[in-house]
């Protein structure tokens, strides 16, 4: 079955958000395709987006630092992600980044994930810019768990 061609121009705005955060307790390993098929999962169905293809999930290669990685297509762009433990043991960590050609609100992500990975202290930067021609803007976003603690613009669209 193929998909009708809408009609209406398309309307692009380029959004991308970098998170790194440290999570209060390390993942179960055992349970990384459970864990990252469920955050996904809510992401995409808060923010309206679609997949494209497979979620795609890939265990550390070096296992010095365990965790995994993951990278899920969407139909606007992609969510990846790496998630991993650091070689002495400790601080848990995620990085993600969001990439969408859909508009979407790093206000909605920050609440999933600490639902689903419990945030400690968290750090992201959120970008925006409509076309190449236009001025970018850029927030500064830090907080621990879903609280948001600084969230400074910079730029204007």
């Amino acid at each position: 079955m193929s998909k009708e061609l809408s009609t209406e121009p398309i309307v692009l705005s380029h959004e991308m958000m970098i998170l790194d955060a440290f999570l209060k307790e390390g993942l179960d390993q055992s349970r990384m395709d459970e864990i990252t098929n469920n955050l996904i999962n809510d992401l995409l169905a808060e923010l309206g987006m679609e997949k494209l293809g497979r979620l795609e999930i890939y265990p550390a290669a070096d296992l010095r630092a365990p965790g995994w990685s993951f990278i899920q297509p969407i139909t606007t762009s992609h969510i990846s992600g790496h998630y991993f433990i650091e070689p002495d043991g400790n601080n848990p960590n995620i990085h993600m980044d969001f990439y969408s050609c859909k508009h979407f609100s790093w206000k909605q992500i920050i609440p999933i994930i600490d639902k689903h990975l419990a945030l400690a202290k968290w750090h992201a930067d959120f970008l925006y810019r409509k076309d190449v021609r236009a001025e970018r803007s850029i927030w500064e976003i830090s907080g621990e768990g879903a609280m948001v603690i600084l969230d400074k613009r910079f730029g204007s669209n």
